[in-house]
Formats: structure tokens, sequence, C-alpha cells
């Protein structure tokens, strides 16, 4: 089982690789069985190429994310991320809160993640 320092880091350098857009690194993090949920309720992606395939849908849509991440608590071999999405499109931002649990094996790569985030209550300002 990982410590809660290891799991820590891995959510952590998750978010720094996709705020950096740096697609390999974040593959790199997923099980190659990994399944991802984002929003729960949507259908999986499935594997590292579900996993891609959604990061490359996902980054036609706005022309930067960023993900700010508020707080990590792990528990046993998983890990609650409360978060704040902040998607650039064109001159606005729109913002969304959002929570992401990860479970991650041995090897420390994420093989269940689940993105929790409503639309309805998506913030939109000036960029």
């Amino acid at each position: 089982m990982r410590t809660s320092e290891d799991i820590t880091a891995s959510v952590s350098a998750y978010v720094d690789a996709a705020n950096r857009n740096d697609k390999e690194a974040v593959l790199a993090m997923f099980a190659p069985d990994a399944v991802w949920y984002d929003p729960v309720g949507q259908p999986a992606h499935e594997g590292r190429s579900g996993v891609s395939e959604f990061w490359d849908q996902t980054r036609t849509m706005a022309d930067r994310i960023e993900m700010r991440c508020e707080n990590i608590i792990t528990c046993g071999n998983e890990a609650a991320m409360t978060f704040q999405i902040h998607a650039t499109i064109g001159a606005n931002v729109m913002e969304m809160d959002g929570v992401e649990t990860f479970q991650v094996n041995d090897a420390g790569e994420f093989v269940l993640v689940k993105a929790y985030w409503d639309m309805a209550r998506a913030r939109s300002r000036p960029a």
C-alpha cells in the first residue's frame, strides 16, 4: 500500500502535469486498465487510450484549462481532492468547483478516478 504522502504527491503531480498541458505525464500516471468517470454519471473513459481520447476532447473545448487544488485528503489507497477548474474560452473564464477521487495501486498508478462537478453551478468572468 502506498503512504499518504505518496498518494498526495501523485495527485499533486497530476494537477501540475495537467496545468502544464503535459498529456504524456498525465497518461503515465494512469494504470493501463484505469477507469475514469468525468463527470460521474457519464460513460467511463477506459484504459490509457480512453484517458488519451478524453484528454484530447477536453483540450478542444477551451484555450486553457487550469485546476486549482484546494485540498487533498487521503485514506488507505485513495484520495479525494477539492479544487476549482478554470477554463479560459476566448475572452472569458468559466469557473467550477469540483471534487475528484483517486484510487491508487501499489505501483502508484491511478486505477479508478471519479470527477464530481455540476455545469449548472459554473460561473463566468472576463479573462
